[in-house]
């Protein structure tokens, strides 16, 4: 799945949470995380609104 796709489900699903993972760290990933948020920044609507970036190895609360 492209980042493109992810945004598009994401946003045919009306997703109110989204956290972006798995995206980075092992070679087959073509796309990392500035496409990932190139694509949202792009998607229609509101959707990077809904979009929390966590830190790798760093606990997170999360609101959903």
């Amino acid at each position: 799945m492209t980042a493109e796709e992810a945004a598009q489900l994401c946003g045919a699903m009306k997703a109110q949470t989204i956290l972006p993972i798995h995206y980075e760290g092992w070679k087959h990933f073509r796309q990392g995380r500035a496409a990932a948020e190139r694509a949202f920044a792009g998607a229609p609507g509101d959707l990077i609104d809904h979009v929390q970036w966590l830190d790798i190895g760093t606990p997170t609360t999360v609101s959903a």
